[in-house]
C-alpha cells in the first residue's frame, strides 16, 4: 500500500470552546494539534496533512444526517447545549470538524489514500436533532452512509470509555454494522448499551439490528480490551466490509479522569494491530480513524492517538 496516511486537521479545531469556554472543559482541542505533530514527526512523508474547508457541501453532508432546523440553531444561531449562551465560532468549528471527516471520505473514495485520521473525528454520541456528551455533528454515521451509497460495505467498530450511542441510533435501520466496547458503568446509561450499577463485563447483541455492544467492568485492563475487539472482528468478518470506520477513543486510558478502563499502550498497540490485519483480510482495506474521547490534551490523549494510528498504519504497509 503506497498511498499515504492522510490527517485531516485545521488549526480552527482549536476554537473548540465548550462549556463556559474559558479553557476549562475537560474537552481541549490541542489533543489534536499535539497527536497531528506526533504523528509528521514519526513518519515524515508517509503523511499527508489536508486541511478541511467549509462549503455548501458541507452544510449538505451534516443535513443529511442531522434535523435541518437543529442543524440551523448550532450553525446560524451558535445554540447548543455543550456550551452556555449563543456562541457562532462554536457553530462553525463544529462544522469544520465536520468537514474534516468528509474531505477524508471524499480523498478515500478517489483512491487517494487508504488510511485517514480526523484527531478531532468520531463525534459519537450526536443524535439526529440533539448534541450529546461533548458532540454536536455525527461525523462517522454521515461517513457510513456515504461509504454505503458508493456501493462499499461499511463496519463501524469504537472503543472508548463511552458507548457509541448517537452512531448506533443514527445507523440502526440500514444493514451497516456498530460495534462499541466502553464502560458499562459510564455515560450513556440509559440504553441497553450500559448498564448502570453492573460491576462485571457483559454483552448487549442485536443482530437483527447489527448493533453490539460490549459493556466491560470498571478498570477491565488491556486483556479484556483485546479480548473484546476479537470478538468484534469475528464478528465484522461476517459482513465482508470494503471499509472499517474506528473511533478511538483514548479515554480508557489508566489515568483518564474520565476512563476508568485501566487500558495501556501495550493493548492499544495489539488492538490496532489486529484491526490493520483484520483489514488486510477483509477489506481494500480501507480505515477511517476518528479520535473520539480523551480528557489527557496534553499527554496520554494524543501519544495514544499517535500510537494507535501509526501502529495500524505501519501494519498495512507490510
Amino acid at each position: 500500500m503506497s498511498t499515504p496516511l492522510t490527517i485531516g486537521y485545521s488549526e480552527k479545531y482549536l476554537n473548540w470552546r465548550l462549556g463556559v469556554g474559558n479553557g476549562s472543559h475537560p474537552t481541549d482541542p490541542v489533543r489534536a494539534r499535539i497527536a497531528t505533530d506526533l504523528l509528521v514527526k514519526s513518519l515524515g512523508d508517509k503523511v499527508q496533512v489536508v486541511e478541511p474547508v467549509i462549503t455548501g457541501v458541507t452544510r449538505d453532508a451534516v443535513e443529511s444526517i442531522h434535523d435541518v432546523g437543529y442543524v440551523a440553531g448550532v450553525v446560524d444561531q451558535g445554540r447548543s447545549g455543550e456550551w452556555f449562551g449563543e456562541d457562532l465560532l462554536n457553530g462553525e468549528t463544529a462544522l469544520v470538524m465536520f468537514e474534516g471527516t468528509r474531505t477524508l471520505v471524499e480523498r478515500m473514495l478517489a483512491g487517494e489514500t487508504n488510511v485517514a485520521f480526523n484527531p478531532q473525528g468520531a463525534k459519537h454520541h450526536a443524535h439526529y436533532s440533539r448534541a450529546s456528551g461533548f458532540c454536536v455533528f455525527n461525523d462517522m454515521a454521515w461517513a457510513a452512509r456515504a461509504f454505503a451509497d458508493a456501493g462499499l460495505k461499511a463496519a463501524y467498530i469504537d472503543w472508548d470509555a463511552h458507548a457509541g450511542d448517537g452512531v448506533q441510533h443514527l445507523l440502526i435501520d440500514t444493514d451497516i454494522p456498530t460495534l462499541s466496547i466502553h464502560n458499562g458503568m459510564n455515560f450513556p446509561n440509559d440504553t441497553e448499551m450500559a448498564e448502570s450499577g453492573n460491576p462485571e463485563t457483559h454483552t448487549w447483541h442485536d443482530p437483527k439490528r447489527h448493533a453490539y455492544n460490549w459493556a466491560l467492568a470498571r478498570h477491565a485492563g488491556d486483556e479484556v480490551l483485546v479480548d473484546s475487539v476479537g470478538e468484534a472482528l469475528e464478528i465484522v468478518s461476517g459482513y465482508s466490509p470494503d471499509v472499517i470506520l474506528l473511533a478511538i477513543g483514548a479515554d480508557g486510558h489508566h489515568s483518564d479522569p474520565l476512563g476508568a478502563l485501566g487500558f495501556d499502550y501495550p493493548g492499544y498497540e495489539k488492538v490496532a494491530a489486529m484491526v490493520a490485519d483484520f483489514a488486510k483480510k477483509h477489506s481494500e482495506p480501507k480505515v477511517l480513524i476518528g479520535g473520539a474521547g480523551g480528557y489527557q490534551a496534553e499527554s496520554h490523549t494524543p501519544q495514544v492517538w499517535a500510537r494507535v494510528v501509526e501502529t495500524l498504519y505501519q501494519r498495512l504497509t507490510v
